[in-house]
């Protein structure tokens, strides 16, 4: 009956003490939680590789703020756009063609969306790959710091700092060692796609704002760039050459045939992405071989000595 007594006189306590305090500080602890709320939105596209995609979801939210501006005749488009990838440059590229000269762009929009969305999907795909091999990574010591926690428990099995620091060591150097592989893998293998894919849509768009063919085929790099000169891209770049000729004789749009280029180097990357998901599986399996095995065995070793000194 006392303890119900005290709970409920400290409620009373507790529910006054909270009534008294001044709005002012109320209104301080509201404007703390919001800047840091701030911040923490700010801060989540420079995370290592969930930064990015959060960077191309925002340029969706504000290419669609820009399409209905465009829609009602809104020409200044004074919003900063979020950078991702080669996407944003080439809006902005649009958007100042299209405040300037007039020229209309809004044809343009919804295709540069879906090759965004699709370029967003597929840099999920990765992500999700990259986290399975962290997950596994931590399963795998989550399972050895456990067993190494029982068993002292147990059996009062003394762990020197050195073997504690060379087991933390390995685990953590595997886990850093994964993440630089990995994204040095992923440059090398996928920025050639990207580079074709940027400078595709480059020619395109800049074909369809009326800038002469000299001015595109130099602003968009496209016959000295990735899709010129990658190995993957030898059949694509044939045809470009023979439609850009073609261009420069008959005066004919080449946008049809380029975006048929694109879908194929789409395909491409698809196919390749299977290559590459393969290689993480045995990166995975080497990083968890040669450093999360051994610091488990580390400590194996540790508990047959304890044993054998007994």
């Amino acid at each position: 009956m006392m303890t119900l007594t005290l709970s409920i006189f400290a409620y009373i306590l507790l529910t006054f003490g909270i009534s008294q305090i001044p709005e002012k500080i109320w209104d301080q602890m509201l404007l703390f939680i919001d800047d840091s709320l701030t911040n923490v939105r700010n801060k989540k596209n420079r995370l290592p590789l969930l930064g990015g995609i959060y960077c191309g979801q925002d340029l969706i939210l504000e290419l669609s703020e820009c399409e209905s501006r465009i829609s009602i005749g809104i020409k200044i488009l004074s919003r900063i756009l979020p950078k991702y990838k080669f996407y944003t440059e080439l809006l902005e590229q649009l958007f100042e063609a299209h405040r300037l000269l007039g020229i209309g762009i809004k044809k343009f929009i919804p295709e540069i969306r879906l090759a965004l969305i699709r370029d967003l999907q597929f840099e999920k795909k990765i992500f999700d790959e990259i986290l399975s091999g962290f997950l596994q990574f931590m399963v795998i010591a989550v399972t050895t710091w456990s067993f190494v926690i029982l068993s002292k428990s147990l059996v009062q099995i003394r762990l020197t700092g050195t073997t504690v620091f060379i087991m933390l060591f390995l685990q953590i150097s595997g886990a850093v060692l994964f993440f630089y592989l990995m994204a040095f893998l992923k440059n090398k293998v996928f920025f050639p796609f990207s580079k074709a894919i940027e400078e595709l849509y480059l020619f395109i768009s800049l074909m369809e704002v009326g800038l002469s063919v000299n001015e595109v085929l130099q602003r968009s790099g496209i016959l000295q760039g990735s899709l010129a000169t990658h190995k993957s891209f030898a059949n694509l770049s044939v045809r470009l050459k023979k439609l850009i000729s073609r261009m420069k004789e008959t005066g004919l749009s080449p946008k049809d045939e380029a975006q048929e280029i694109i879908r194929e180097i789409w395909h491409l990357q698809e196919v390749t992405f299977g290559k590459f998901a393969r290689t993480l599986q045995i990166l995975k399996f080497s990083i968890l071989a040669c450093f999360y095995l051994p610091a488990y065995f580390l400590f194996l070793y540790s508990i047959f000595k304890f044993f054998m000194e007994q």
